[in-house]
């Protein structure tokens, strides 16, 4: 089958127009991989091997657009792409390409997702933890990273959430036991809970 022309249609995808009126999309990657530039016919083996090629750039593609949106772990790239009925083989292929590429990296990843849960929610450490956990990150890497964590945010994020929660109760029947069991269930250690909330005077 002979090459007719090349069709620009955006987002690194070229349209080969053949001589018997067939077309096909193919990412520029793959042209570049399989010499096409410089051939100007394909044949059925040829094709086979396009097509193959194309659904490999294609996934690989999928999956940098929804990283781009945010961070992801490998776990999440794997669920979204098994999600999308892709096979097994395919799967581990994508993946270690996104980890050559430095575009997955779970221990980027980790940090990123600390970061984020500290200075955007009030989870403690051992709920950033069980969070991880559900990422299927390493034990290794959560501790290297959770352990970071400096005793004064941890102060100051359980100190914002004591004051939040005296002004918003007016009942002040129980409010330290109140406090602390939200303290808790938020994912801080009963010492790093104590130190912080004896400082305050429930009684006024």
């Amino acid at each position: 089958m002979k090459i007719i022309k090349y069709e620009k249609k955006g987002n690194n995808i070229y349209k080969i127009h053949l001589e018997d009126g067939q077309s096909i999309n193919i990412y520029e990657d793959v042209i570049i991989k399989n010499n096409l530039l410089y051939k100007k016919e394909i044949d059925s083996n040829l094709l086979e091997k396009l097509s193959t090629d194309n659904e490999k750039e294609d996934v690989y593609n999928k999956c940098v657009k929804y990283i781009s949106v945010r961070i992801r772990s490998t776990y999440e790239i794997r669920e979204y792409l098994i999600k999308k009925q892709i096979e097994e083989p395919l799967i581990e292929l994508t993946i270690d390409k996104l980890n050559k590429n430095n575009l997955l990296n779970d221990e980027k990843f980790t940090s990123a997702f600390i970061n984020d849960k500290l200075n955007f929610t009030t989870m403690g450490p051992y709920r950033i933890e069980q969070e991880l956990k559900k990422h299927k990150i390493e034990e290794n890497i959560i501790y290297k990273y959770i352990r970071n964590i400096s005793e004064e945010t941890i102060d100051n994020k359980i100190n914002k959430q004591i004051i939040k929660l005296m002004k918003s109760n007016k009942k002040k029947q129980n409010i330290r036991n109140k406090i602390y069991m939200n303290l808790l269930s938020l994912g801080y250690s009963n010492e790093m809970i104590l130190r912080n909330i004896n400082n305050y005077d429930f009684k006024n």
